[in-house]
């Protein structure tokens, strides 16, 4: 070995041994025209490549020719033994701007980046490793460039150090390797791309994960290159330094653990099974054989590295002679797939494999039991861990207050943490003793038929819900048991099964109602109030029924089940005086009305809905009338016939009756005595007009007239407006209070208009001088007014069967009778 050898190998040894490395003699100097050069390197000796100082190089892009086309960069070389490549140079040739234009060298950008392999080459980065595993470091750039730089390539290179860091934060440049020799982790890059950095003779890797050195944990490493100050330059990952990786050293151990230790059944879990990397385990329910295939958690369908069913993992003995295959349920004479498979971790040692649970799931625990695949087996490395699945729980609740009248909406729900599905039915009076289907009571449910059931789809929260429509539905009112279970199981089948109950009470619809006032005058308002319990969709029919007279409209009812009807005063106006009947109809279950209005032509007929098609005339007689035409029904005759409708055996509508009086209007002032200057009293009457109606008053003068112009004219006088109230005598009052401080002893004139209707009265009264005397003055009595006779509006509670107008029509008759006598006087 020559001398000049010997010195060189040794030089090479020491820098091996260098944290950081110092820039080699050479690694500044370019040996020749058309080297390359890298981005951020500083202190670049060029000469040799012709270029003088104070002279320009230049850069042609794409398509331009060096001699002949103009630099589309150029760069004035100041000093050749010290030029430093900027960061934003253009890569690729440049040429010095002489004759000929020669090539000067060329620029690249640095490239770095760093894998760890194991001695089989299998790239570890961000993976975890076995604790005794042997890694190297496989550097992949193209700084070997480097190379042309020296007259010894072979021998020197760019220097590029690996850095470790551990889970403490200490950073290692040397590790131990697989012969417990401390090795520098920094190499000089020759001429081999990628290079891979190696340990000592005899090793095959230079860090060895079994070392003492190295605790279990996650590293992290990373690889740069300072040459020439690149790095300090030119601070660029990917660049001049790498990415920075981890690795994780862990035990060769085999752990199982599942993220529940209990669940309810229906309820998927998973385990998770840690090992070595891309490792076989074979996975199993241990000891289920003796319990049927649905008794037992299933491993689901589908997942990566999970093969179910596999030959393998069935023929792994685990004891003795004992297999795989012999331990899980059968189903015939082969193990059911679903309870065992073959499973290949990752590149991290770990793979999560998911389970079932249905509602026929056993409640107990199971063991789940995991062995490192050796065949046939056993490997004696395995673990197990044990869930426990339990039965889980329905509940039932009604919506409001659990008592419903038929034809509403009632919103039931609960929650089932038992299966996927609720199964709904109903016990109660004149109903199927092992449950009756809610959409149809009549029809009862058949045990493991759930197309019998109302069955509801539990949501992901464990909730369900059920919104069941009562109309039309064939109900007595009653108590009734409404049933919810995990399965589609009668009432006489729940022994195995999770339910709950909830009791409801159905009470029959009814309407009621009153009229705002018993008697009103033509052009005045009257309104019938009223409720109708049930939820009525088409709302209320509200029929008036009088002399020459037919009406009928609907009315929607309110959430808090109340209606209103206007009967408007340019209504009433047009109404002849006399008694009218109103009938409120309710639809009840159905949400229809049975006795309807069918208009054909001119002709307006009152029917039962079966009578005839809309649109085509009934056959008048049992089940329709004539309300509008020729042959016409009227007033309480029409009532009459209404009503009997409505209370015919097939028609389940039910409804309510009153009657009302249309007057002309009327105005009274009661009699007012003298009054003295200056006193305060009050002027009242009475009218048939309606509550809250506006009335205007007025007080004047009999003076109050004419006058010539040089008379002065004085008068005095009270006007307002007043309100009118209800009265407690069958007709309604006003009064107007007067005071009487400025007025003059004169008579006065009372006038009292209605705003709304056309009556008015008047009436007149003295004001007097002097001072009431202590004695009560003996005063005339007032002036009888013949009373007005109303028929008070009758409100009768809805039933089944309510009797017709007959007594009521033959009481008006002599009301109505008695009213004319006592007019005519």
């Amino acid at each position: 070995m020559s001398k000049r050898l010997t010195i060189a190998i040794i030089s090479l040894l020491a820098l091996a041994m260098i944290v950081v490395l110092p820039v080699a003699a050479a690694d500044n100097v370019i040996a020749a025209a058309g080297n390359t050069v890298f981005r951020g390197e500083e202190g670049l000796n060029i000469a040799a490549t012709g270029v003088l100082a104070g002279e320009t190089i230049g850069w042609y892009a794409a398509g331009s020719t060096p001699g002949f086309d103009s630099p589309s960069a150029t760069v004035v070389v100041s000093n050749p033994a010290a030029f430093f490549v900027d960061a934003g140079m253009q890569t690729g040739a440049w040429y010095r701007q002489v004759a000929g234009t020669p090539l000067a060298f060329l620029v690249a950008d640095p490239t770095l980046d760093v894998k760890l392999i194991d001695i089989g080459n299998n790239v570890k980065n961000d993976k975890t490793v076995i604790k005794g595993d042997v890694l190297r470091f496989r550097i992949d750039t193209n700084l070997d460039a480097f190379t042309q730089r020296v007259t010894a390539p072979a021998t020197v290179g760019a220097p590029v150090r690996v850095r470790v860091t551990d889970p403490n934060g200490n950073v290692y440049t040397s590790l131990r390797d697989d012969t417990n020799t401390l090795v520098n982790v920094a190499a000089n890059l020759v001429n081999t791309n990628p290079f891979i950095v190696t340990g000592a003779a005899l090793s095959t890797g230079v860090w060895d994960t079994g070392n003492a050195n190295y605790a279990r944990g996650t590293y992290t490493y990373k690889v740069d290159c300072n040459a020439n100050r690149m790095n300090d330059n030119y601070d660029v990952t990917g660049k001049t330094v790498s990415k920075t990786y981890s690795v994780t050293i862990a035990d060769d151990d085999l752990i199982i653990t599942s993220n529940k230790d209990t669940v309810v059944r229906n309820t998927d879990f998973a385990v998770t099974i840690t090992g070595r990397p891309s490792t076989n385990y074979v996975l199993w329910t241990k000891g289920t054989a003796n319990l049927v295939n649905t008794d037992v958690p299933a491993i689901k369908d589908g997942q990566q590295g999970v093969t179910k069913g596999s030959a393998l993992a069935a023929a792994y003995v685990f004891s003795g002679v004992s297999t795989v295959g012999g331990d899980v349920p059968q189903v015939g004479l082969v193990p059911s797939v679903n309870h065992y498979a073959m499973v290949a971790t990752n590149d991290q040692g770990k793979r999560t494999i998911g389970f079932s649970t249905t509602q026929n799931t056993k409640d107990q625990s199971f063991t789940i039991r995991s062995d490192e695949y050796v065949a046939p087996g056993p490997s004696g490395t395995y673990d197990e861990v044990k869930v426990k699945v339990e039965k889980g729980d329905v509940t039932i609740t009604a919506s409001g207050d659990r008592s419903y009248y038929l034809g509403e909406e009632i919103v039931l729900s609960g929650t089932n943490t038992d299966s996927a599905d609720v199964f709904l039915f109903m016990t109660g009076p004149n109903l199927a003793a092992n449950g009756a289907d809610l959409r149809d009571p009549s029809v009862r449910v058949v045990d493991l038929v759930p197309g019998s059931f109302v069955q509801r789809v539990v949501k992901g929260d464990d909730t369900w819900e059920y919104k069941w429509d009562t109309s039309n539905l064939a109900l007595d009112a009653g108590t009734y048991t409404i049933y919810a279970v995990a399965a589609a199981r009668d009432k006489n089948n729940l022994q195995n099964v999770k339910y709950s109950t909830v009791s409801i009470v159905v009470r029959k619809s009814f309407v009621s109602a009153s009229a705002s006032q018993s008697s009103v005058a033509k052009g005045d308002k009257l309104y019938i109030r009223g409720n109708a319990e049930g939820n009525p969709t088409p709302g209320v029919a509200i029929w008036v029924l009088g002399r020459n007279f037919y009406q009928r409209a609907t009315e929607s009812v309110n959430d808090d089940a109340t209606f209103e009807y206007e009967l408007t005063g340019a209504a009433t106006q047009n109404m002849a005086s006399g008694q009218y009947f109103v009938v409120i109809q309710h639809p009840m279950g159905n949400n229809q009305f049975d006795v309807v209005e069918n208009v054909v032509g001119v002709v307006s007929y009152v029917q039962t809905r079966d009578a005839a098609p809309m649109g085509i005339a009934p056959a008048v007689g049992a089940n329709a009338f004539v309300a509008v035409g020729a042959g016409r029904l009227q007033g309480s005759d029409a009532a009459e016939a209404l009503i009997q409708l409505i209370n015919m055996a097939n028609i389940d509508d039910t409804y309510t009756k009153l009657t009302f009086l249309v007057e002309e209007p009327w105005i009274r002032i009661d009699s007012v005595a003298d009054k003295y200057v200056g006193s305060t009293f009050t002027i009242t009457g009475t009218t048939n007009l309606g509550v809250g109606n506006d009335l205007i008053v007025e007080v004047t003068s009999s003076a109050f007239k004419p006058t010539e112009k040089t008379a002065s004219g004085e008068f005095s006088g009270q006007s307002g407006t007043v309100k009118i109230v209800k009265g407690d005598a069958g007709y309604n009052t006003w009064s107007f209070e007067v005071s009487a401080t400025a007025f003059k002893p004169d008579e006065y004139i009372i006038n009292v208009e209605s705003i709304e209707a056309d009556a008015s009265a008047t009436s007149t009264f003295n004001i007097i001088e002097g001072v009431p005397v202590t004695q009560p003055p003996v005063t005339q009595p007032p002036v009888t007014q013949p009373p007005v006779t109303t028929v008070p509006a009758t409100t009768v509670p809805a039933t089944a069967q309510q009797p017709g107008f007959g007594a009521l029509v033959a009481i008006a008759g002599l009301g109505a009778v008695a009213f004319l006598v006592l007019r005519r006087n």
